[in-house]
């Protein structure tokens, strides 16, 4: 099976060979397989009649883009891409639409909890979707859900002082998030068990890190990667004379900064500390697309270079998907690649089309019984 990565169609058909190699995939795939496999780009492109295209980081792993029928998408918004789902929300119909990211088949519906709150975010962990409501509150019920069709959604609230959940990780049996403002929680209420309500959520005091006011938060936000036994925030920078996000105008970025947490072991006290190095790993990043950050080990993923971050640019006509990125270091700085390159700065826009990040449906299952159950 290792000999077969990173090509998807010869894993499927390993897959297909008979159901002891299929538990055999599933029970490995976290382990042997998802670390090897460069993230997978969704591109909504004008040039193929608007269809959705999914393509691969190279020919390795899908020789052609595959059109994704994603029938969700037409009137539905995405609140974001999580274990290779996309979850939408279908205002009209009331609905949490959960979509198979390669096949763009509905795999799950559920009634919204408050049909008329914003909901801006939604994730899943291993055990659980959360949907956060509002600023201050927001739902969860078990993953898969017992009952589909009446879901028993559990409300919590979270601490009066956080502002906007921007994104959740889990990152050593812990379930993290971070606000739009890089204030640090945990999430005990998704922990197993699950302690009291009135400690459901936490907010976890940190140093190190620079002013809320000089990082892009408005869209893109703080965003938390785990890259092996490290939790990393990342940083847009932006430069005070180009804040557009909220309107639409493109954000134009001077430094991209990485910080790496450091915990005390009795967790006492916390600190972010920037660092010049993923160790080994590579951190994919959509600015446009809602909480599309994807971490792969550089080694084993054929030409994805190692302590990179590669940012999805918005081109067309281009004949191999590395074009599609922008690589950066974790150090990088618009002053650096300008004297050097004689480049503009880089920009991120809100009017970029939505891009996620997927894998395969029988690479993401959590459990080994969940996979027998399928069989």
């Amino acid at each position: 099976m290792q000999r077969l990565v990173p090509c998807l169609r010869s894993l499927s058909a390993f897959a297909g060979a008979c159901r002891p190699w299929r538990r055999f995939l599933l029970a490995s795939a976290s382990t042997l397989l998802l670390p090897r496999i460069p993230p997978l780009l969704l591109k909504h492109e004008r040039c193929y009649f608007g269809s959705f295209l999914l393509r691969a980081w190279s020919a390795l792993v899908i020789r052609q883009p595959i059109t994704s029928p994603l029938a969700a998408a037409a009137s539905a918004s995405l609140l974001s891409s999580s274990r290779g789902l996309l979850i939408f929300l279908v205002r009209p119909r009331g609905l949490l639409v959960l979509v198979d990211a390669l096949t763009g088949a509905e795999r799950l519906s559920l009634p919204l909890p408050s049909p008329h709150a914003p909901h801006h975010y939604a994730a899943l962990t291993t055990t659980h979707l959360v949907l956060f409501v509002s600023k201050h509150a927001f739902a969860s019920i078990p993953f898969p859900p017992a009952a589909a069709a009446a879901p028993d959604w559990a409300h919590h609230r979270l601490p009066r002082a956080a502002s906007f959940v921007a994104s959740i990780a889990e990152f050593r049996g812990r379930v993290l998030g971070v606000t739009d403002r890089a204030q640090l929680l945990e999430f005990r209420c998704l922990a197993a068990p699950a302690p009291e309500e009135e400690a459901a959520v936490e907010m976890l005091p940190a140093t190190g890190l620079p002013d809320a006011a000089t990082f892009e938060s408005w869209h893109f936000g703080p965003r938390l990667v785990v890259a092996g036994d490290r939790l990393l925030l990342l940083l847009l920078m932006t430069d005070p004379a180009h804040r557009g996000a909220a309107t639409g105008r493109p954000v134009k970025v001077h430094r991209v900064s990485v910080h790496a947490l450091h915990e005390t072991p009795d967790g006492a006290m916390r600190r972010w500390e920037e660092v010049d190095n993923l160790g080994g790993y590579s951190v994919f990043v959509d600015c446009a697309g809602r909480s599309a950050v994807a971490c792969a080990k550089a080694a084993g993923c054929g030409d994805v270079a190692g302590n990179c971050i590669y940012f999805a640019e918005m081109t067309f006509y281009r004949e191999y998907c590395q074009r599609y990125w922008m690589s950066l270091s974790p150090w990088w700085k618009w002053e650096h690649s300008a004297a050097a390159e004689n480049k503009d700065a880089a920009t991120i826009s809100r009017k970029w089309p939505s891009q996620t990040w997927a894998y395969p449906r029988l690479f993401f299952q959590s459990s080994t019984a969940a996979a027998a159950a399928q069989l």
